[in-house]
């Protein structure tokens, strides 16, 4: 016994072995208290929806996270998720526009001692007027339909979308868009896209834009309906309303086909366009004449042709 306390590697073993004992009797038997720092816990503002009751909203704080400084057992400590300590300051009881002060209440959902400091202990909330507003959902698109299909105007449900917020974010938003890809459809396309918005400019706010972090908006998606239609080649026919034609008499149409789109169902029954009755007269008179197309209901025609004109060859 005396050889192995008289090494001093020995007495290096035991030496640790005793600090480990003395560690875990601290930490599992006395469990003494510690101090845990948890930084960049965000704040909870409770109570906007009152606030936009009295005609309000919230445009802006001096602070959106606090740090926190938590005491309690290791063992307790060490158990709990610090994330989930909650921070929240009640705007509800704010009733004039400006620059209010707000207490910051601090909640730990967890057994502790307590919050021995925190970095700040109020917030400055400004408000100013609530507003609302409807604006139209845009449909943009992308890419075109099948080969010999052609996509008719898309309808959208809701066609508007109210945003409300404070005054000066509301104005900057002129309008809500959803994009359509055609990707080759050969079938009507029934889609919910997501909705985006856009300043008098044109250009996309984005989501983390601080204006649409301050608006609500009535619907995030829109339902969109977009007709695809068949879509073919006609001759236009002219239609002399069965007056007697000169001898000799040649004419020639311009144009003389156009392409024309439709249900499968309305185009097989369709031959030809015919254009209104053409007065023989004028047309001896002025040598041309521009008359209007007959277009059948259920017919549309590309490019929105809606007449020809009628010449006499010389």
């Amino acid at each position: 016994m005396k050889k192995i306390l008289s090494s001093d590697n020995s007495l290096k073993v035991i030496s640790v072995l005793i600090a480990m004992c003395i560690w875990i009797y601290i930490s599992l038997v006395m469990d003494p208290a510690i101090e845990v720092t948890v930084r960049d816990l965000p704040i909870q503002f409770v109570g906007q929806e009152s606030l936009n009751n009295k005609g309000l909203a919230v445009i802006s704080e001096s602070a959106t996270t606090v740090t926190v400084k938590v005491k309690g057992s290791r063992k307790k400590m060490g158990n709990n998720d610090m994330k989930t300590i909650i921070v929240k300051a009640d705007v509800s009881n704010i009733d004039k526009e400006g620059t209010q002060t707000v207490p910051v209440e601090i909640v730990i959902p967890f057994e502790s001692q307590g919050i021995s400091s925190q970095s700040i202990y109020t917030v400055d909330v400004k408000t100013e007027k609530c507003t609302e507003k409807k604006v139209d959902v845009k449909v943009r698109t992308v890419g075109s339909a099948a080969v010999d299909y052609i996509a008719d105007t898309p309808t959208v449900n809701p066609a508007k979308i109210t945003v409300k917020g404070p005054e000066s974010a509301v104005e900057k938003i002129a309008a809500a868009n959803c994009t359509l890809n055609y990707n080759g459809a050969d079938v009507d396309i029934d889609a919910e896209l997501p909705v985006t918005f856009s300043g008098e400019d044109g250009k996309e706010i984005s989501q983390l834009d601080a204006i649409m972090k301050r608006v609500s908006v009535s619907s995030e998606k829109v339902k969109v309906h977009c007709p695809i239609l068949k879509m073919r080649k006609v001759e236009i026919k002219a239609n002399f309303g069965g007056q007697e034609l000169p001898d000799n008499f040649v004419y020639r149409t311009d144009p003389s086909e156009i392409f024309v789109y439709g249900t499968d169902k309305v185009l097989s029954e369709l031959d030809a366009i015919s254009t209104e009755e053409i007065p023989l007269d004028k047309l001896n008179d002025n040598k041309k004449i521009k008359v209007k197309l007959k277009i059948p209901n259920g017919i549309k025609v590309y490019n929105g042709i809606s007449e020809a004109e009628i010449s006499l060859e010389d």
